[in-house]
């Protein structure tokens, strides 16, 4: 039988990885705000978190989780173009996404110190 804490530390690990990602991809939009033709690219991970989280399950009759090995995935959005040039980042957009990106990571590692106190007061007798 699994210790349930384990599928909640690994979608929190896995969580910080690909806000992470995201955050990378976001700074490499940012970069290239002036690069003629470059499409802005974005992290697309919440659809496989949500996902996930539904196939976590409390009840040992439940299905358990399961890594699908899954990653992100990095799309490219073609569909518009906001300069002349033919660039289509828009510096706010990705900005406000790095703000929002910056806030959930360090949630995550908030969420992630509190299990890891957790351990250490089960490890160490409540001392």
């Amino acid at each position: 039988m699994k210790i349930q804490t384990q599928n909640v530390t690994y979608l929190l690990e896995k969580a910080l990885d690909n806000t992470a990602d995201s955050q990378k991809v976001i700074g490499q939009n940012i970069a290239n705000v002036d690069t003629p033709n470059y499409k802005a690219r974005h992290v697309n991970f919440q659809n496989e978190l949500k996902s996930a989280l539904q196939a976590y399950k409390t009840d040992p009759k439940h299905m358990s989780f399961k890594n699908n090995g899954e990653e992100p995935k990095v799309t490219v959005d073609a569909s518009t173009s906001i300069q002349n040039n033919g660039n289509n980042v828009d510096v706010d957009k990705e900005m406000s996404l790095l703000a929002r990106d910056q806030i959930n990571y360090q949630a995550l590692v908030a969420a992630i110190n509190q299990k890891f106190q957790q351990y250490k007061i089960v490890l160490g007798g409540g001392r």
